[in-house]
C-alpha cells in the first residue's frame, strides 16, 4: 500500500511540474495564450505519461532496493551478534575444558611424583596442586 501511495504522489508531483513547466516555457518565449498552452499540454501528454511512468518505476525500484538493503544490514548485524555470542560461549566451554584437563594433568603428575617418592622411601612434602586458592592449613 505504501508503494502505491508513493507512486501516486510521485506521479502527481511530476504532472504538476510538467504543467507548470509548459506554462513557464510559453511565458518565457512570449506566448502567454492559455489556449495554445493547453493545446501544447494535450499534444505532449502521451510522451509525459511514458516518461513519468518510467521515472516512477525507477524510483520505486530504487526505494525497494534500499529498503531490502537496510533489512539485510539489520539481519546481518543480528547474525553477527548471534555468531559472536555463540563463539564466546564456545570459547568459554573450550577454555573450561582445557582448564579441567590441565588440572587433571597437574594432579596426575603430582601423584606420580608422590608414588615414586613413597616407593623409594623418601619423604614427600610437596603440597597437592590447587586451583589458585590458598593452601589449607597443615595439621600437626
Amino acid at each position: 500500500m505504501r508503494d502505491a501511495e508513493s507512486a501516486v504522489v510521485t506521479y502527481t508531483v511530476l504532472g504538476s511540474m510538467y504543467i507548470v513547466g509548459i506554462f513557464v516555457y510559453k511565458w518565457v518565449i512570449g506566448g502567454a495564450d492559455v489556449l495554445s498552452t493547453l493545446v501544447l499540454l494535450d499534444a505532449n501528454y502521451p510522451r509525459f505519461n511514458r516518461i513519468a511512468i518510467a521515472l516512477i518505476i525507477f524510483k520505486e525500484g530504487v526505494d525497494i532496493m534500499f529498503r531490502r538493503y537496510k533489512e539485510w544490514r539489520v539481519e546481518h548485524a543480528q547474525n553477527l551478534a548471534k555468531a559472536e555470542a555463540a563463539g564466546i560461549a564456545k570459547g568459554l566451554e573450550q577454555g573450561i575444558a582445557e582448564g579441567i584437563a590441565h588440572a587433571y594433568q597437574e594432579i596426575a603428575a603430582w601423584n606420580t611424583r608422590r608414588l615414586e617418592a613413597e616407593a623409594k622411601g623418601l619423604p614427600f612434602d610437596e603440597p597437592p596442586p590447587s586451583n589458585g586458592a590458598a593452601p589449607p592449613p597443615k595439621s600437626d
